[in-house]
Formats: C-alpha cells, sequence, structure tokens
C-alpha cells in the first residue's frame, strides 16, 4: 500500500441546497488508489485503511436560522460536522474514515436545513485534503511543515520583541509578539506556535493551520536564517510534486501576487524559495513575509516584461482589500 491523498478546490461560486454535495471543480493533487468525480462530489476510496480528511468552505449566507452547517458523509454511515465561531463566515472540519471494505465513498454535504452560500470574496470557495493514515510520516508535507517549524524557531531568537502577524486557515489574522514553539513530549518536534497578544493572553496557533507569517513593520530579513534541506532523494508523491513545482516556478526576484488561506492575499518579490517556503519581500530583504508553499491556493505573475523593480511586500485580508 503506497501513499495515498487527494486535495480538491471549488473556486466557483453559488449556492449548495440542503443535503446535496459540496461540488469541488479542480483537482490540484492526487495520487495513489483513490477517486474524485468532479460531477457529484464524490470520492472513492479503494483500497482499505485509515484517512484523515481536513476541509473548509468559506460562507457568506445560508437561508435557515440555525446557520451554515456541513459534514462528511459517507455510504458506510460515517456522518462528522464541521465547527464555526459564527453561523456563516468560514466552517472548518476534520474527520477520519475508516475503510474496512473498500470501496467507499465519501461527500462534504449541507447539513443545514436551507440553502448556503458560497462567499463572494475569496478566489477559493472551499478546499478538502485526504490523506491515508501513517503514509505522511516520511513525505514532502511532513517536510514543509518541519522546514517551517524550523524557521519560526529562527524568528522567535532573531525578532523577540516584533509583533508579528499570523495568517491562518481561518479569516482571522493574530498579531503579538513570539513567544514559543510548543512540543509535547510524546513528539519529536514542534506542533503549536505560540504569541502574547496586546492584553498579555496566550495565542496558540497549530503549525500547520499557518498560511503566512508577516514578521513586523520596520523589519529586515536576516541573513543567518537557514533551511532545512530537502530529503534525498524525496519521495514520490503529490506533496512532493507541489513542493518541487513551486520551487522551480518563482526563482528570484520574480514578482508575484500570492493567495493563502480562505481570504488572504500577499505581494512583492520571492525573496528566497527554498524547498516548503517562500519569502516575499523586496530587494532589500524588507518586512519579509513567510509562506509554506502547501497553503498556496493561487499565483499570479506577470509577463517579465512587465515586472517592477523593488516591489515593497504587502499581506492583507481580501475583507480588508474590499473596505
Amino acid at each position: 500500500m503506497g501513499n495515498i491523498s487527494l486535495q480538491i478546490e471549488r473556486s466557483a461560486s453559488g449556492n449548495v441546497e440542503a443535503g446535496e454535495a459540496v461540488i469541488f471543480d479542480t483537482i490540484i493533487s492526487s495520487d495513489g488508489n483513490i477517486s474524485y468525480d468532479p460531477l457529484t462530489g464524490i470520492i472513492t476510496f479503494n483500497e482499505s485503511g485509515r484517512y484523515i480528511v481536513n476541509w473548509w468552505v468559506a460562507t457568506q449566507g445560508a437561508m435557515t436560522l440555525s446557520g451554515a452547517a456541513f459534514a462528511l458523509s459517507s455510504s458506510q454511515l460515517d456522518f462528522i460536522e464541521g465547527s464555526s465561531a459564527s453561523k456563516i463566515g468560514q466552517i472548518t472540519g476534520f474527520g477520519m474514515i475508516k475503510v474496512n471494505v473498500a470501496p467507499v465513498s465519501l461527500s462534504l454535504i449541507n447539513a443545514s436545513t436551507g440553502t448556503i452560500l458560497y462567499s463572494s470574496a475569496p478566489p477559493s470557495k472551499a478546499m478538502l485534503f485526504v490523506s491515508l493514515d501513517g503514509g505522511l510520516a516520511d513525505t514532502s508535507l511532513c517536510f514543509i511543515t518541519a522546514q517551517y517549524t524550523h524557521i519560526i524557531k529562527q524568528l522567535l531568537a532573531l525578532y523577540p520583541t516584533s509583533v508579528m502577524s499570523v495568517f491562518t486557515t481561518n479569516t482571522g489574522t493574530i498579531t503579538g509578539t513570539p513567544y514559543q514553539v510548543y512540543t509535547s513530549p510524546e513528539a519529536n518536534d514542534g506542533g503549536l506556535f505560540i504569541l502574547i497578544n496586546s492584553l498579555g493572553q496566550y495565542e496558540t496557533i497549530p503549525l500547520m493551520a499557518i498560511t503566512a507569517i508577516y514578521i513586523g513593520a520596520d523589519t529586515v530579513y536576516n541573513p543567518s536564517i537557514t533551511y532545512l534541506p530537502a530529503p534525498a532523494p524525496l519521495p514520490p508523491g503529490c506533496d512532493t510534486n507541489l513542493m518541487t513545482a513551486i520551487h522551480d516556478y518563482l526563482p528570484v526576484p520574480t514578482e508575484v501576487i500570492i493567495y493563502v488561506g480562505p481570504l488572504t492575499q500577499a505581494s512583492g518579490e520571492i525573496y528566497r524559495n527554498e524547498y516548503g517556503v517562500i519569502v516575499l519581500s523586496d530587494a532589500d530583504g524588507n518586512t519579509p513575509i513567510f509562506i509554506p508553499v502547501n497553503q498556496i491556493a493561487r499565483i499570479i505573475t506577470n509577463p517579465p516584461e512587465l515586472n517592477k523593480t523593488n516591489v515593497k511586500p504587502v499581506i492583507k485580508n481580501l475583507t480588508d482589500i474590499e473596505s
């Protein structure tokens, strides 16, 4: 049994009726014995195993008093609802599907009693990622997380008093001074990034939920920052395909606009492009932005003749851009 994973996205606007499946219109990556039908929204597991499913949907309205709700629903009667801090906005979810006898089908469905409208603001309306549990221990997805953790530990030491902005797979931006990368006694590396906010409270963020870090106003990239070397050989899989493609596709100093998460847009020049992470800045390394490549949803570049020089890096939520 090899690595099995799937990442799918919905970029089309519109709505989804009660009880109907979310139709993801783009297959970002697919690896191993798993299939997806973009006409029905049905994922099919063709091998037994334990599968981890992460997803989010950006909504702006629900024709029901209880608000928007989504759930993973399978042919073997799994029904796992997601959660949200409000009745509309971003709905997120996580589930574990154990397949004893294949095939088993799975959909992400509207679990409310009314029609749900997708948000019109972000270019990506919904995202879903599936992986075979135990199949990612030595893959590039874990390397990307390890690379980002390695960088954050250095940012803690190099910019201890800087007020950083951390963008996540949710719609909010978390600001504060860096405090700690937390590693549990059972683990071999960090799992949580902790900031101290303006009220003195601890803001704790799962590392895999971080889409970008802006290290603060008036900061300059420190050339002492080091990066982990990529595994040799690189493990085969869809995550390696993504990581190596971005590494090759965006040479320094390409001018880019990058969308990460549901509502975040970053722009600037590629200042560093290492396996697993890119750094946006200007030619002098001012106010750098660190982005893990697995969180990138969209990349916009100009033809070379239209590129400017020394572009100032900017990152903000699309809600701020449109207001």
